[in-house]
């Protein structure tokens, strides 16, 4: 155990020394921490001595249970709700429908060009629809984006984290049943509302319920920390294992319920104390997903089926940009909403990158399932290209498309 902590303890002085590089040379962190991260995995495949390095992968729970509740509370308790409830239309579209939509064409694309078994290629049409926009929005704070696309961008994200794993999880129950009849798609659609909706509910009622204790009973800045910390990961476990709703959707409710409670009810240097609290707890949580992330990416691997990955690669920019040029303009005129320019839509397509979600979701697909290790490797190199290539290039985009300068 002493090791295991020690290893841990190394592996953050590793990425605070990488934070000090990404400032003076202006690479995103998260970027930066992956180039790492995949430095030491060839380390430790090739040299025995680095070998124990290889313990340390991503799986599923870690994911799950340790990073995406506190990734996702601390996104929502950021989170102008105002400005969200505005453009709810348009998030709700991107987030729910658009991700319907870009993993049918996604997978649908693999099974007519990859000839991929259609399960398996709508398994990872769905597991690589979710976005990971971390990369993207500390840039966009850097460079002062206007406030209403990245409340549009990361409220996306939070939402369709749940439409995905949602999806996912029904996608790959059918295919283990070995029971996939397009007569059941009502009953599917039923399910989904019925995990999706009771996420939202039960995130809803939590975060009520803990704003009134917090109000009412506990006092004090140290008390209000240790229940925000309590809520972001009661409200995925009681949703998730006891309820069997979405935990990520209940986390989504519970963060943003919170946070609006916050504002009228509690003092500013306690919400300010609480914010600034979970910015070291996301800086913890965040420098070991994305090492991990580039533990997890055997290079060698990838190479053997670039032709594939970048088919697929393809395949997901253009299922995005579909969805991006037609969807949010579609429901800005329906809603009557403030329009989105066409260099912000710009910005959308090309910030939807990938992550830890992703992978995360992929190894939740069972070892024996036969094209569990190809749809494994897309997912891997589709997540590094959008890290490597997307991400890199966001901030120099923006500029040249003058978002930055936009009030």
């Amino acid at each position: 155990m002493s090791e295991v902590v020690l290893i841990i303890m190394g592996l953050l002085t590793l990425a605070m020394l990488a934070a000090g590089i990404c400032q003076r040379w202006f690479v995103p962190y998260t970027v930066f921490l992956v180039i790492i991260g995949i430095t030491l995995g060839f380390f430790a495949r090739e040299i025995d001595t680095f070998s124990f390095l290889l313990e340390f992968q991503l799986s599923p729970e870690i994911v799950l249970f340790i990073f995406l509740p506190a990734l996702i509370f601390e996104s929502g308790i950021n989170l102008n709700a105002r400005q969200l409830m505005k453009d709810i239309a348009p998030v709700l579209m991107l987030a729910v429908v658009a991700l319907m939509i870009s993993s049918a064409l996604i997978g649908a694309g693999l099974w007519l060009i990859l000839d991929i078994n259609a399960g398996l290629a709508l398994l990872f049409g769905a597991l690589i629809s979710a976005t990971d926009p971390i990369a993207v929005i500390s840039t966009f704070k850097e460079l002062g984006v206007p406030e209403r696309l990245t409340v549009l961008i990361e409220g996306e994200s939070l939402l369709n984290d749940a439409t995905a794993i949602v999806l996912f999880n029904i996608i790959l129950g059918l295919i283990l049943a070995d029971s996939v009849d397009w007569s059941y798609t009502g009953l599917v659609a039923l399910e989904f509302l019925k995990v999706f909706l009771g996420g939202l509910i039960t995130g809803v009622f939590l975060g009520i319920l803990t704003g009134e204790l917090m109000h009412r009973l506990f006092k004090g800045i140290n008390a209000f920390m240790i229940m925000s910390l309590v809520i972001a990961y009661s409200s995925f476990i009681i949703a998730e294992h006891m309820l069997h709703v979405s935990g990520v959707m209940a986390v989504v409710a519970a963060s943003i319920t919170l946070a609006y409670s916050w504002v009228t009810r509690f003092p500013q240097t306690e919400i300010k104390f609480i914010h600034e609290s979970w910015e070291v707890i996301i800086l913890v949580c965040n420098s070991l997903l994305f090492l991990l992330v580039g533990l997890s990416i055997d290079i060698s691997l990838l190479v053997t089926q670039i032709d594939m990955i970048m088919i697929a690669v393809l395949l997901v920019l253009l299922a995005r940009a579909i969805t991006v040029y037609t969807l949010v303009p579609a429901s800005i005129k329906l809603f009557t909403l403030p329009g989105i320019s066409l260099p912000e839509r710009h910005i959308m397509w090309w910030g939807g990158l990938k992550g830890g979600l992703a992978i995360a979701i992929v190894l939740a697909i069972p070892m024996d399932m036969p094209g569990r290790d190809l749809i494994l490797n897309l997912t891997l190199g589709t997540v590094l290209f959008s890290l490597l290539i997307n991400a890199t290039t966001i901030r120099p985009l923006i500029s040249r498309l003058g978002i930055d300068k936009m009030s």
